[in-house]
């Protein structure tokens, strides 16, 4: 099977790559700006493991049935601050908070036992460039929140990266990858300190590369194949259930060895990190009842014993999964393209369903004809992706036995967006591909634009 059963007449690099990231990148700079700190999912937690790593300490500690780590107490106090905007529609930003805050000093030498257990056991990894910000701001006299800031662009950057080395990899579906980039939802998530963000651009640098190894069938340097290797390493780390994306490295024209080298280093990374992360977990019931009730746990929640639950009743498990996927889909895509803040803030319906209507139109509309093969391989990708993380969720996020698998979001299915495109993309529209882009180009600045007001609206209005 040669390249042209894979793709047929992949197309060339757009020229206009770097003005749609630059596009990226002004939308993202204003959300990092005018997203109130600390309102992104998790984002205290993600803020306070990444400081943490940011010191070189790698691993969380534990104090008094606690997880977290020592840090200087000024960066809790700065997150407790704001912390009366989340879940509180009602409440609004108070711009004199904002200015205090940016000159609050870090005082390093005040330090206390701060909690955030369920990011402490997230690979370092995962917290490269927001940690990376700190540490150049430290050494500034840099303020807690003025490091939050830091690293939010920091993460934005490093995002933007690598989606632009994704696009200058991927030999075909340039346009749809681009949309999917620029979703106003993904610009939202890559403009915070939000520890996905990295493993989310390995992933697609990841499928860019596997599939430009087999179009372009030319040589390759041992750096090229060394950098899959770290960077499929990395994501798995980070998160294990991305291990899916490697079956792409199984097309025709590949070294079999070299594949199955690179899925068992990422595999065995993941389940050692995995490992780690469940010995050092602590559920509800067992935390120290004086501060779990502040903490993003869930009662009733043990890995170990919904891990034999599932074992023992998988039947039972598959349907209850399967249905509350069903369930979740409105929602998961209403998330996917529209979501900000920590509640339900969504785009109005309008703008959903247009932004929904132009990634379908550009994803029939794509000079794009793949074999059989390509098509079932991103399906399965997909498919395994999401057992893995309906099976994840349902240990580390619902109670033992529960009857529905809770925290379907959009944002954990952008690892596997370009597989989606793989899989279902086709040429049905494609005489009218001139006029889609332009249109759907239309209204995802549009819909960013949107996107602005709607987080004023929201937080400052």
């Amino acid at each position: 099977m040669g390249a042209a059963e894979i793709c047929n007449n992949p197309v060339k690099a757009p020229e206009k790559t770097a003005i749609q990231v630059s596009a990226a990148l002004l939308f993202g700079s204003i959300f990092a700006l005018i997203t109130p700190p600390f309102q992104s999912p998790d984002e205290p937690n993600h803020f306070l493991r990444a400081y943490q790593v940011s010191e070189g300490v790698f691993f969380p500690e534990t104090a008094e049935q606690r997880l977290g780590g020592t840090l200087p107490a000024s960066l809790q106090e700065v997150c407790d601050a704001f912390a009366y905007l989340k879940m509180n529609g009602q409440a609004r930003l108070d711009r004199e908070l904002i200015f205090k805050n940016l000159h609050t000093p870090l005082n390093a030498g005040t330090r206390r036992f701060t909690d955030f257990p369920n990011t402490a056991v997230y690979a370092p990894t995962a917290y490269l460039p927001q940690a990376g910000a700190i540490v150049l701001l430290r050494p500034l006299g840099a303020s807690p929140l003025q490091m939050l800031y830091g690293a939010r662009m920091a993460n934005l950057l490093v995002w933007l990266l690598l989606v632009y080395s994704t696009l200058r990899l991927m030999p075909f579906l340039r346009d749809s990858l681009t949309l999917l980039a620029l979703l106003p939802a993904s610009l939202v998530i890559a403009a915070s300190a939000n520890a996905d963000v990295v493993t989310n651009g390995l992933c697609w640098w990841l499928v860019a590369a596997f599939l430009n190894t087999v179009v372009e069938q030319k040589p390759r340097s041992a750096l090229f194949y060394l950098k899959q290797g770290a960077a499929f390493l990395a994501a798995c780390i980070n998160k294990l259930i991305v291990v899916p994306i490697v079956i792409l490295r199984f097309l025709p024209k590949t070294s079999a060895r070299a594949s199955g080298l690179l899925t068992i280093t990422g595999l065995a990374g993941a389940l050692c990190w995995g490992s780690l992360a469940g010995k050092w977990f602590i559920p509800y019931d067992a935390y120290n009842p004086a501060f779990r009730d502040a903490q993003t746990l869930n009662e009733g929640v043990d890995p170990a014993r919904q891990m034999a639950f599932v074992r023992d009743n998988p039947i039972y498990f598959i349907q209850t999964a399967a249905t509350s996927l069903v369930r979740s889909l409105p929602s998961t895509a209403a998330h996917f393209t529209g979501k900000f803040g920590w509640e339900k803030n969504y785009l109005g319906p309008v703008w959903l369903a247009l932004l929904w209507l132009a990634l379908a139109a550009v994803l029939f509309s794509e000079q794009y004809r793949a074999g059989q093969r390509l098509r079932w391989l991103a399906a399965s990708a997909v498919f395994l992706f999401t057992g893995m993380f309906a099976f994840t969720m349902y240990a580390i996020w619902c109670p033992v036995g529960a009857g529905e698998v809770t925290n379907f979001q959009g944002r954990y299915f952008v690892p596997v967006a370009p597989l989606v495109a793989l899989a279902v993309a086709n040429g049905l529209l494609q005489r009218f591909r001139r006029e889609i882009r332009m249109a759907a180009l239309l209204v995802l600045l549009l819909g960013n634009g949107a996107m602005v007001v709607a987080i004023l609206q929201r937080y400052y209005w």
